[in-house]
């Protein structure tokens, strides 16, 4: 998975340019697996890099679970030690941890910290693309169901004293925004043909492949 040592890129720029930006790379678990998931991991160590890492730990990779091809519970926290990175794993389905886990590495970036690496448990309700998930276990599925974070929030919500029709508000509101968006989309024109290799290649296309 390149996209870890891109974060890495970026993260270095900003590093060297002074600035206050923090990359953040999102993966699955899967990737744990990839050796691109420990060259990041070392480069990002070694140069105190204002990077975060966040593995979807879903238990799942494409069809087989994390768990029957690693040597550790937790594919990305356990490893983490071996880069002088501290252990976080988090209830992925609660976004207030989230939310509180992701400020406090934010922090540590730009403080010019280590970088940080999360893993989040989660899990997918569907399968990986077309796939339909015929390997997992129904109960499982509808174990988790039960922690979905939209189900979560919306409890902790009526617990702070948010009345239902505001709740109610909430969610049509955001549908709406949604629908909006959808029929914009669907009414634009195409793109022009002329952007189609802009900002893909560093000459800005593929004449050099001719």
């Amino acid at each position: 998975m390149p996209h870890l040592s891109i974060a890495c890129g970026a993260a270095w720029r900003a590093q060297y340019k002074g600035q206050k930006d923090v990359s953040v790379c999102f993966f699955g678990d899967g990737t744990t697996n990839i050796g691109t998931f420990h060259e990041a991991l070392n480069f990002a160590a070694v140069w105190k890099l204002p990077v975060i890492f966040v593995c979807e730990n879903n238990l799942y990779m494409e069809y087989t679970p994390i768990s029957d091809v690693t040597a550790v519970p937790h594919p990305a926290a356990d490893r983490a030690a071996a880069y002088g990175l501290p252990r976080i794993v988090i209830d992925g389905n609660d976004a207030d941890i989230v939310y509180r886990t992701a400020a406090a590495a934010y922090d540590k970036a730009r403080a010019g910290s280590d970088p940080s690496l999360i893993e989040c448990l989660t899990y997918r309700h569907s399968g990986h693309r077309a796939d339909p998930a015929k390997y997992r276990p129904q109960d499982e599925l509808e174990k988790w169901k039960e922690r979905d974070p939209i189900k979560i929030y919306r409890e902790r919500l009526k617990q702070f004293g948010i009345g239902e029709h505001i709740i109610a508000g909430i969610d049509a509101a955001v549908k709406r925004r949604v629908e909006e968006a959808k029929e914009r989309c669907k009414a634009a024109p195409p793109p022009a043909l002329e952007i189609l290799t802009t900002d893909v290649y560093a000459d800005g296309g593929f004449a050099w492949r001719n």
